[in-house]
């Protein structure tokens, strides 16, 4: 410690920032396809819905939890299946990011072990490890083109870990794991004892019948996370939640409650998720995604594309050739102007790869030639 440097927590003063949300954007850029936000407009009813706020929405703390009712509809309306779901079930967090959090605070403590996989979105590790908890992974492996493989997984876990989470769909591969295999990785959590956490933040880009929400009822040990910042486009009112078991059958919930901060989910991202809800316009469009997606991996020559899904807007590009300090953020950037998030900082890749989040419809064709000219100038 500098001699007139106060006490910080020394978790935190000696950890290094995986993270690459707080690094900054180079300008002029041509295009951005770095943080993974839907790039399509909102439904006219979401900002139509900010010129009737009422002033309590902002003056008074949020009590009115009827936003929980509003995606318990959302879901069941898509699926019969699950007509079980309302908001007993469920948690708001400020981004699902917060919920994340609270949930590291609810089971790690120092020297408690989480186990992930690598690449995994590294602001979840940051707060794991700036808590003291051990954050260990499984990683999926580039000679098998970094795919999840769950019995890989599954052999990793064991009673010395407080917590599993996994991703799916997977930050920054964009792949989608099988709800089967989820389930398997559930049943070994259970018999452990133990939370598993299923990150869904890019839930939205797959069908609702492969999301662990299905696994609910069946699995108290879930506790699934979504929000509105991804394929809802929402992500500057910052709301996210949580579907866990409810009921006697789970004290996750009972205990969740005591860590959360209070008045969760500001009172106008209540009301705006409500409204878009309320009035969804297919977004995301799956099958226009999907006819995007294979447009831009096809012109993909020289670089690699690591396993990937269809319908998930996001994809791990690296380069295979013998310089490994080759930095494809910047190679990109310099040769075509075309911004991405580097994956330096994420486990098990290294500054050889980037993830690309894709653009509007209208800009495809753009960032296919983009990728054509920096792959030209190789």
């Amino acid at each position: 410690m500098e001699k007139n440097a106060v006490y910080v927590n020394d978790y935190i003063r000696t950890y290094t920032l995986k993270d690459y949300a707080a690094g900054g954007i180079p300008q002029p850029i041509a295009l951005d396809c770095s943080l993974g936000v839907n790039p399509e407009g909102l439904p006219p009813a979401v900002t139509a819905k900010l010129k009737t706020i009422d002033q309590d929405a902002i003056k008074q703390y949020p009590h009115d939890e009827t936003v929980l009712d509003a995606i318990a509809a959302y879901y069941k309306n898509q699926s019969p299946d699950l007509a079980w779901l309302n908001r007993d079930y469920m948690f708001l967090g400020n981004g699902s990011t917060d919920v994340l959090h609270n949930l590291n605070v609810l089971c790690l403590t120092r020297g408690k072990k989480v186990l992930g996989h690598g690449p995994q979105f590294t602001a979840y590790i940051d707060q794991a490890a700036c808590l003291g908890a051990v954050y260990e992974y499984y990683a999926m492996e580039r000679s098998n083109n970094y795919k999840f493989e769950a019995d890989q997984y599954l052999a990793h876990m064991n009673d010395t870990y407080s917590l599993f989470i996994v991703e799916n769909p997977n930050n920054p591969t964009g792949q989608v794991i099988e709800l089967a295999d989820i389930e398997k990785i559930a049943a070994k959590a259970a018999s452990l004892h133990t939370i598993l956490i299923v990150d869904e933040a890019y839930g939205d880009y797959m069908p609702l019948a492969n999301s662990a929400i299905n696994l609910v009822p069946q699995y108290p040990n879930i506790v699934v996370t979504r929000t509105f910042s991804k394929g809802f486009g929402l992500a500057g009112i910052r709301l996210g939640y949580m579907i866990t078991s409810s009921g006697a059958v789970n004290d996750t919930i009972k205990q969740f409650k005591k860590v959360e901060i209070q008045f969760n989910g500001n009172g106008l991202a209540r009301l705006l998720a409500i409204a878009f809800l309320e009035n969804h316009s297919n977004i995301p469009n799956l099958q226009q995604i999907k006819a995007d997606k294979s447009a831009f991996t096809a012109v993909i020559t020289q670089f690699k594309l690591a396993f990937t899904a269809a319908t998930v807007p996001i994809m791990t590009v690296y380069y295979e050739g013998p310089d490994r300090d080759f930095d494809l953020q910047t190679w990109l950037y310099d040769t075509a102007g075309l911004w991405t998030v580097s994956c330096a900082s994420y486990d098990g890749l290294d500054k050889n790869a980037v993830r690309i989040m894709l653009p509007r419809t209208s800009q495809i064709e753009t960032l296919k030639a983009m990728l054509v000219k920096s792959q030209s100038l190789l």
